[in-house]
């Protein structure tokens, strides 16, 4: 065939550049360039191995499977080939976004992210709803548009009364000796006590880390995990066994639309309320009040962002800001002033932000040039009406002076 000639042409000629000879702008295009054609190729691949599998050519050689011969004849891993085809499959039921990934408006990830969506009990809301997400994805990068398609077949399942299966029968944990006493560790996690336990062996290592630095001690954040996850152990046999034990808090935010349907942990994991039933009664539940998308209704007069601030802060941004389009999510930054407070910037929810430790501190890469928005004055008459727009909006209409 040959487009197949030609394609092999234009790759000989491309292994031919001599990279030391680009400038940087021009090597920046490149790398984006070529992997938006290498997914736009791989949109056309995902085609020829559907016609290819429908047709049973596999079947020539004898072959076991699809997944076996395509696995054998280029090299790859069985699972690979078996991913393939799952994408080619069911990108023959989904023609919006077959079309969107050959004119390279969708990465390969995003078509991923789209057909894990497409379950077969999801397919005819897939057929009505194709059109909007893929819509939705073409503005936005593959983890946001993971967390679309994600609500969207929560709403799915709900609607055709599918129910969820519940994660935590997932849930397991092994722990064994081997012959010379070393003791092997593996297990899975349901995503909210997986974040609890993530969240407190990232603040062990944290301090060992600081601990090392101090006592000079060279240590891979693996062998550091390790012994946070020691330490973890040991702190928990020697707490008294009426000890108060800490209690995960759950942020309701009302007063917006954007947030209507928001469900999510602060590491980004959309969960289901069927999730968060179980924990209702050992955790506290704060309430965040917006009037519009962007404003808390609180405020501060502290030097830093701590308390009732910082977490207007967090939940509002929810990552870090930087214009990069950096994803740190909130529990990993820092909430600093756009203006610094040294230059008479405010301490307030206006000129505060989400950014990473390496944005907010390195100073080549901080964006020194950013404006923080005009500040709002919020008084107690702005909370009651956000209140009350809400009641309204839910149905409620008792006093306003609560949540």
């Amino acid at each position: 065939m040959q487009v197949l000639a030609d394609l092999t042409h234009v790759i000989d000629r491309l292994t031919g550049v001599d990279l030391d000879e680009v400038d940087n702008a021009t090597l920046h295009d490149m790398v984006v360039h070529l992997a938006q054609q290498r997914d736009r190729l791989a949109a056309v691949h995902a085609q020829a191995i559907a016609r290819w599998a429908a047709l049973k050519i596999w079947q020539d050689d004898g072959s076991r499977s699809a997944a076996a011969r395509l696995a054998r004849e280029t090299t790859q891993f069985t699972a690979t080939a078996r991913r393939e085809l799952r994408r080619a499959r069911r990108l023959t039921s989904m023609p919006i976004t077959t079309a969107a990934a050959l004119n390279g408006e969708l990465s390969l990830d995003q078509v991923d992210v789209l057909t894990k969506a497409n379950a077969p009990h999801r397919r005819g809301a897939m057929g009505r709803d194709e059109t909007t997400l893929v819509g939705l994805c073409r503005d936005l990068d593959a983890a946001q548009s993971l967390k679309v398609a994600t609500y969207w077949g929560r709403h799915v399942d709900a609607a055709v009364g599918h129910e969820t299966k519940q994660r935590d029968v997932a849930n397991h944990l092994h722990a064994s000796a081997t012959l010379d006493g070393t003791v092997v560790v593996n297990g899975q996690l349901d995503p909210l006590g997986g974040a609890v336990f993530m969240n407190e062996l990232q603040r062990l290592t944290d301090e060992l880390r600081l601990a090392d630095m101090r006592a000079g001690v060279d240590r891979t954040p693996a062998q550091r995990r390790s012994a946070a996850l020691i330490e973890m152990a040991t702190r928990s046999a020697s707490m008294p066994p009426d000890a108060r034990r800490p209690r995960p808090v759950f942020s309701v935010l009302l007063g917006d639309d954007s947030f209507r349907n928001l469900c999510e942990l602060a590491n980004g994991t959309v969960v289901s309320t069927a999730e968060l039933r179980p924990w209702i009664t050992t955790a506290d539940l704060e309430v965040v009040l917006f009037d519009g998308p962007s404003t808390v209704l609180t405020v501060s007069h502290r030097r830093t962002f701590t308390g009732a601030l910082r977490r207007a802060i967090e939940v509002r941004d929810r990552h870090c800001q930087h214009p990069a389009g950096c994803e740190v999510l909130a529990d990993q930054c820092d909430v600093d002033h756009i203006v610094p407070y040294a230059q008479g910037g405010r301490t307030d929810q206006f000129n505060g932000r989400l950014q990473c430790p390496t944005h907010n501190r390195r100073a080549d890469l901080h964006d020194h040039a950013a404006h923080a928005p005009a500040a709002r004055g919020v008084d107690h008459l702005d909370v009651f009406r956000a209140r009350l727009r809400w009641r309204i909006g839910q149905g409620v209409y008792a006093d306003a002076s609560g949540p």
